[in-house]
């Protein structure tokens, strides 16, 4: 498999060696493993088929090791947090109010869109707003750095990382920070920028800050998976663990979605928190060349090319197509995807073929470094929107409390 092989699949990444190499240096039991995985499953997802409660048999046998290692990891989870609350570990308090904005399992819950979302509303109620984040997988993640100080973003995506560049990018006015020492990180925000509240970007687990509002988000569509911690199933911690949160947010839902087993599970994990409901909006169309909005239902009735590099590009194809748009082809690249030639060369190819090619905006700032103007290049911007009025009010008395 070559390196940038489209619709590769996250578990097949775990049966290569570093650095993705060909199919011929493999190790057999991956090669093995893929082969009868491919025969036996040819439409199924691989990732599907490690976190949710697909499979079984064969499949649970040979990923038994995997759950060896799920069983060491929860143990180190438990002990971790026992440090933090026998003091041994230390949980600092930063002088301002805190919100935390976080999640339980792996891949996308939709934490950046909401992150956007509060800090326009808090900006609206006069309160000043930093964004703190890790900065994953950017350059400046050990150093940390300012990625923007509200007037003028001084990093690239590249040091920043793709959230909290894209952060940058929407909240003018609003600074944002990286580090992965996130209390040296904020004090030194507070110190510089003087903030009212600071937003803790993916905190849920960052236990060496203490929160005022401890938001988690549950994605409605995926939920907990198989139910078992990383790297058998999705779970960063036990399910146990939402009883640190204030408030449970539900992500991707819809009318017809059924919610009742999701929300009894949450009422035995989190009896105290309420829950609310969020759903993304299609917001906008951008046209990457000339930077013209349109509206997002543009797309109806065209035949689209859909490419994303996300943790969930299922549900940006799954927006598209409620627009109405014709999903001809569709790739689903790995998450924090980089971008190359090549891969641009297999959209040309396909040129001819459909009237759009359209990506997310956490994409299209890993494309900009590429010569991708002659390809009719468009990007669907989301908003992530708060079913029930009460949500930012129970948020605001909270922070006052």
């Amino acid at each position: 498999m070559k390196k940038n092989q489209p619709k590769r699949a996250w578990v097949e990444r775990l049966f290569q060696k570093e650095g993705g190499r060909s199919r011929s240096r493999r190790w057999p039991f991956g090669q093995w493993l893929l082969a009868k995985m491919k025969k036996d499953l040819p439409k199924r997802k691989r990732l599907d088929l490690l976190f949710q409660e697909e499979g079984g048999g064969w499949w649970d046998l040979l990923l038994f090791p995997l759950s060896i290692v799920s069983w060491i990891y929860g143990m180190v989870v438990g002990i971790r947090k026992i440090l933090y609350q026998r003091g041994l570990f230390k949980s600092r308090r930063l002088p301002c109010k805190v919100i935390s904005v976080g999640n339980i399992t792996l891949g996308g819950t939709g934490k950046t869109p909401l992150v956007i979302a509060l800090t326009r509303e808090l900006l609206k109620r006069g309160i000043s707003v930093g964004i703190l984040s890790r900065g994953y997988k950017g350059l400046k993640e050990k150093t940390g750095g300012v990625v923007s100080d509200g007037r003028q973003i001084h990093l690239t995506s590249a040091e920043a990382g793709d959230e909290p560049f894209m952060l940058a990018r929407q909240l003018s006015g609003v600074p944002v920070i990286v580090g992965k020492k996130r209390y040296a990180m904020g004090i030194y925000a507070l110190e510089r920028f003087g903030m009212d509240c600071l937003i803790l970007d993916d905190g849920f687990q960052h236990l060496g800050i203490r929160r005022d509002v401890d938001i988690v988000l549950i994605d409605a569509r995926r939920r907990f998976g198989n139910g078992r911690l990383f790297p058998r199933g999705p779970l960063r911690e036990p399910l146990r663990c939402l009883r640190r949160a204030s408030m449970l947010v539900l992500t991707k839902t819809s009318a017809s979605q059924p919610l009742a087993v999701l929300e009894d599970v949450l009422r035995q994990h989190a009896s105290t928190a309420p829950f609310y409901h969020s759903r993304y909006k299609p917001a906008f169309l951008l046209e990457a060349a000339s930077g013209k909005l349109s509206p997002p239902q543009m797309v109806c009735g065209k035949r689209v090319f859909a490419f994303a590099g996300i943790a969930d590009p299922e549900y940006f194809v799954y927006l598209l197509k409620e627009l109405g748009a014709n999903v001809a082809k569709e790739i689903h690249f790995p998450d924090h995807y980089n971008y190359e030639l090549a891969d641009l060369m297999m959209l040309r190819e396909q040129d001819k073929r459909v009237d759009l090619f359209v990506t997310t905006e956490k994409d299209f700032v890993k494309l900009q470094r590429l010569p991708w103007n002659d390809i009719p290049l468009y990007i669907l911007g989301i908003e992530e929107e708060i079913v029930e009025a009460e949500f930012y009010q129970e948020l605001i008395s909270a922070l006052s409390s």
